[in-house]
């Protein structure tokens, strides 16, 4: 079958072994760096998504209560879970950066919606918004994954993630500091200054302008001098095969549980802020877990790219740990939501017993950030092709759509949240073993695009002992 030209040639992380200089004499282009194109999609990424979590992480999008916001999100993330899925074939047709474009335009319908919900109570536009952000938003979900997993050397993936992951928390700094600013004079329950939503929806108008300033994958080169791996397209019907494909290989079953929960316990943590804690208590939450999330997954990604220990053992280790902080969270959230449950409370910063409970929201919010980036990182050494990339980021962000949405259904009920923190409880537990079975294969068969396992440098070790020694025993 004729190959097709990709509009920017579909990518990979394998290097190309090329100097310093390219074939037409030219020194190295910062603006065509590997810095540069992850500083764009981060600044990108805190237009959209970082402003869009900015408003969630003070509680239901900053409503009085989270029953209409969460029923919306149940529609978003329906939508997003077909988008996220497809993104691959979209990014086959019109390419990665054409992809991350589109990506950013339906965020600030969203904000918009929830502007006019705040002030004047409308609702259709609310379901409006949810539904052009839920197309848009999980193109760009795959196309920003994508991109993060191929332009950066392997080697350096794990910092490059914390770093662009830095800028979407960043969304949430800004967001929660003008949270803070609006409202804080809010000591009781209900809803955000609608003037909070105006500066949100002119920030998030520059997204899409930002993303013209992102280099397509044929035009990167690293500073090492190694440009990311061209492609060609392959036709949809291909592509459509590929997918369905990988969806039913073992290692992405065995790891499916584990991204359906990333994104799971998130409704729940958003409703258990707005119907507990004051406006000023949500908004500060918003600004401290932003912090606290940039300063743990800057400090992870520095121990995942730690050279000095084997790939399998900081892939085992990483996983341990980040499973055991929230398994005991779990444990703790129970303790504080049995409580609540039977006492309601309507906590401000100034009253006793504030600090438990609120506490418990930031490691809530750092745990999903663990998680987030980890399993990207996971991803970028679960794909075995050029393609692959591209694909497994798709699937992957279509599960955690599909988690959301179901998860944002239960919590636009009345149901208790008893019920809501037991099911994310139960989920954490089902996704803890089969994940394992193939987080301690990586670096053995788990080695990403271009990478070798541990048995390929023991062997090449191997053999390169055996050679030293035939040398010495020929020159006696």
């Amino acid at each position: 079958m004729a190959k097709i030209k990709n509009p920017d040639e579909a990518v990979s992380s394998a290097s190309s072994s090329e100097p310093d200089r390219g074939e037409n004499g030219k020194p190295y282009n910062f603006f065509r760096g590997v810095f540069w194109n992850v500083t764009v999609v981060g600044i990108a990424a805190f237009t959209a998504p970082g402003l869009w979590n900015a408003m969630q992480s003070v509680g239901a999008g900053g409503q009085q209560t989270p029953y209409l916001v969460m029923a919306c999100n149940s529609l978003l993330f329906a939508l997003m879970t077909f988008t996220c899925m497809t993104g691959s074939i979209l990014a086959n047709r019109i390419g990665l950066k054409a992809s991350f474009i589109f990506g950013t335009t339906g965020y600030v319908l969203y904000s918009a919606a929830l502007y006019t919900n705040n002030r004047y109570g409308t609702v259709w536009f609310l379901y409006l918004g949810s539904a052009a952000c839920g197309i848009t938003a999980g193109v760009f979900w795959a196309a920003e994954g994508a991109i993060m997993l191929s332009y950066p050397e392997p080697e350096s993936r794990g910092k490059y993630l914390a770093y662009w992951l830095a800028y979407r928390n960043g969304g949430s700094i800004l967001g929660g500091a003008i949270n803070l600013a609006f409202n804080y004079a809010g000591k009781k329950t209900g809803k955000l200054d609608w003037r909070t939503y105006i500066v949100f929806v002119a920030l998030q108008c520059l997204g899409p302008a930002v993303g013209l300033l992102l280099s397509s994958p044929g035009k990167i080169r690293r500073r090492n001098g190694t440009r990311v791996q061209k492609i060609e397209r392959i036709s949809d019907l291909e592509e459509i095969k590929a997918l369905l494909k990988l969806c039913v290989r073992k290692d992405f079953l065995l790891v499916l549980p584990y991204f359906l929960y990333v994104t799971w316990q998130l409704p729940y943590i958003s409703a258990y802020l707005s119907l507990y804690f004051s406006v000023r208590a949500r908004a500060l939450a918003s600004l401290v877990s932003a912090l606290a999330q940039i300063a743990a997954t800057l400090l992870f990604g520095s121990f995942l790219d730690y050279r000095r220990l084997s790939l399998r053992t900081r892939a085992i280790s990483s996983y341990i740990f980040m499973m055991s902080l929230i398994g005991a969270c779990w444990i703790w959230g129970t303790v504080i939501q049995v409580e609540y449950s039977k006492h309601k409370p309507a906590l401000d910063w100034d009253d006793g017993g504030f600090g438990r409970g609120w506490a418990l929201y930031i490691f809530w919010q750092v745990n999903f950030a663990l998680t987030y980036n980890w399993g990207y990182w996971l991803v970028g050494f679960l794909a075995r092709d050029a393609r692959e990339i591209v694909r497994f980021t798709s699937v992957a962000r279509a599960a955690e759509a599909a988690g959301q949405c179901i998860s944002s259904g239960i919590s636009s009920t009345s149901a208790p949240l008893t019920a809501a923190l037991g099911v994310n409880f139960a989920l954490w537990g089902i996704a803890l073993l089969p994940a394992y079975f193939v987080v301690r294969q990586v670096g053995i068969i788990h080695v990403g695009v271009g990478g070798k396992s541990q048995v390929q440098e023991d062997n090449k070790s191997s053999e390169e002992h055996t050679d030293e020694e035939g040398v010495l025993a020929g020159g006696k």
